[in-house]
């Protein structure tokens, strides 16, 4: 009877993958639908986030493990309940700051310009802008300052569409639909190496970069647990830069 109902019990935990650690506090790491290369499932998670805080956590002698959330929209609000104890791939606010301590940044986040066409190395996003040119997002998305005051122009507003989707905006440079499309560098160097878009080439425009953190629930963790992660991750700095490059040559 007592192993029926260990079955059933286990048949509803929301920790969906193994841990070894069994006599420990295990911290439960917020995951989102796949994003590659940062985040992919297989019959367990893989890729650049799951591979460092693997590895960050390990060296903080931390025990973690994963669970998978509807989207990553909602990481916010289920740490907030307590559900989930750690968010990676965390840009930091303020706002974001009453509710969690914030790590050292891990690695950094690049938002660069992707397209077929010829460019200049000098060529700058309002220059493009001013020339015509079309351009694909994804809606919802944080582009950085310039991109958001650049949008408030109605004419260039106007020479925006939102996408939902990485492949469909590669498609529609592609055929031409668009002539620039403004993407993680990761995600799109991962994307063209790995789904044949050979003929896109990411352009030599930053549009903005931002630093990426673990956010961790100040209802699971010490400001003493803080400091190793932060040692943790200075500690294997060499280690974490190299699982990035491994996924940037898409041998991930």
């Amino acid at each position: 009877m007592l192993k029926i109902l260990f079955l059933v019990l286990l048949s509803y935990t929301t920790h969906l993958y193994a841990n070894p650690c069994m006599e420990q506090q295990v911290y439960k790491v917020g995951i989102g639908t796949s994003w590659p290369p940062y985040v992919m499932y297989r019959s367990e998670p893989y890729g650049i986030d799951i591979e460092i805080t693997k590895l960050v956590f390990k060296e903080a002698g931390l025990c973690i493990d994963f669970v998978q959330l509807p989207s990553s929209a909602r990481g916010i609000t289920e740490l907030q309940k307590g559900f989930i104890d750690i968010l990676p791939s965390a840009s930091y606010t303020k706002e974001r700051a009453q509710i969690a301590f914030f790590s050292k940044p891990y690695r950094k986040e690049i938002m660069r310009l992707f397209t077929t066409k010829k460019h200049q190395a000098n060529d700058t996003l309002h220059t493009l802008f001013s020339e015509g040119y079309t351009f694909a997002i994804n809606p919802g998305a944080y582009y950085g300052e310039e991109l958001k005051e650049l949008r408030k122009i109605t004419k260039f507003a106007e020479q925006i569409v939102e996408v939902p989707t990485l492949n469909r905006r590669f498609e529609l440079i592609t055929i031409n639909r668009v002539d620039f499309t403004v993407e993680d560098d990761s995600a799109g160097r991962y994307k063209i190496l790995t789904s044949g878009f050979q003929e896109i080439v990411p352009h030599s425009y930053i549009v903005h970069d931002n630093s990426i953190h673990f956010m961790l629930a100040k209802h699971a963790f010490s400001e003493a647990q803080l400091l190793k992660v932060n040692q943790a991750i200075e500690k294997i700095s060499v280690t974490i830069a190299k699982v990035t490059e491994k996924y940037r040559r898409g041998s991930g």
